[in-house]
């Protein structure tokens, strides 16, 4: 084979004996998660972008426990208010997203058509060519997600706009062991999110892109 072949390991060990009835079967689909580049690229892509989400999650949890004006007022672009229950909703949710992000592995974001989304209990929505990723609420425990076409084109952490990073921890704002958030308005920008939280202070801190917004939107790039 080619130096240029991606090896992937399919089992983790291998013995010759006589015996017929003790070959292993495996079954490898080949099948590019993404067009854009091989699955052993995505993995790395992935993992890089879980770890920077893990350390913009741990940022917010340090900005919840000294709570000064700063992140008072981070907290009023995103949620339109910095009350106690803000606060309280933050600070019992940040451990568990960051807790969620910890467990998350790239074997575990598959496409939306694979066998591993089929087998969960909601049903599949279809790549309409604007969805980026989503998640089973009944089977948050198996920390799956399933991406879509668009995820594979967006930004790997370019935070002033859409990225990997921020799917991710959109994501897993879903779980219901995390934020249990809802899809009541997307928006990538501060802007957007902040005018959103201005008509909707009470119901904000349920969305999963203010959450998102609050903990990821930046004007930097965290990875390339």
């Amino acid at each position: 084979m080619s130096e240029g072949t991606e090896w992937v390991t399919v089992h983790d060990s291998a013995v010759t004996n006589a015996d017929p009835d003790s070959m292993v079967r495996v079954t490898i689909n080949t099948d590019r998660i993404c067009p854009n580049m091989t699955n052993r690229q995505f993995a790395d892509v992935v993992t890089r972008a879980r770890d920077a989400g893990v350390a913009l999650i741990k940022d917010r949890i340090a900005g919840v426990g000294r709570w000064d004006k700063n992140e008072q007022a981070r907290a009023r672009i995103y949620f339109a208010r910095a009350d106690e229950e803000i606060r309280t909703t933050l600070a019992e949710g940040l451990p568990r997203l960051l807790a969620a992000m910890q467990e998350l592995v790239a074997e575990k974001v598959v496409r939306w058509d694979s066998n591993a989304n089929k087998m969960l209990k909601c049903a599949i929505v279809p790549d309409n060519g604007a969805n980026r990723a989503g998640v089973c609420k009944p089977d948050s425990d198996r920390r799956v997600i399933a991406i879509y076409s668009k995820f594979c084109s967006d930004s790997n952490g370019e935070l002033f706009h859409a990225s990997k990073v921020k799917v991710l921890i959109h994501e897993c704002t879903h779980y219901t062991d995390t934020f249990n958030s809802e899809d009541l308005m997307y928006g990538d920008t501060e802007a957007g999110m902040s005018a959103f939280a201005m008509r909707n202070p009470i119901s904000a801190i349920r969305n999963a892109d203010s959450i998102t917004g609050y903990i990821a939107t930046f004007d930097r790039v965290v990875i390339k």
